[in-house]
């Protein structure tokens, strides 16, 4: 009987981690229980255990270092995040039509674009 308990409580306390850890860095709780639905499910299935405790973990040091860093240093990550996001959006517009070039891309995943 304790091993059913186990097996059950164990991923609801790794999704609990999960999904504040997510939370804390995303601030979208939608994102938070897409990503901590990963663990739940793979500890409930018994599968890729391993995997799930290394997403987990990964996670929530990476949200522990978020929140120990100095705020200048998040804002500079920030504005590196943006300029990356921007050349990622360049380098996909090269391969569009050049009526969709100076979209983004999700005005051109509207419509199938011919290559």
């Amino acid at each position: 009987m304790d091993r059913y308990v186990v097996r059950f409580i164990k991923p609801v306390a790794l999704a609990v981690v999960t999904f504040f850890s997510v939370y804390f860095l995303t601030e979208s709780s939608f994102i938070g229980l897409i990503v901590s639905s990963i663990p739940l499910l793979l500890g409930w299935l018994g599968i890729m255990e391993g995997i799930a405790y290394g997403m987990v973990g990964s996670v929530f040091i990476f949200a522990v270092v978020w929140a120990v860093l100095p705020p200048h240093m998040k804002i500079f990550v920030g504005n590196q995040a943006t300029v990356l996001a921007d050349e990622l959006r360049k380098e996909a517009d090269k391969g569009m039509l050049p009526r969709d070039a100076d979209k983004s891309v999700k005005e051109a995943d509207r419509g199938s674009v011919a290559r």
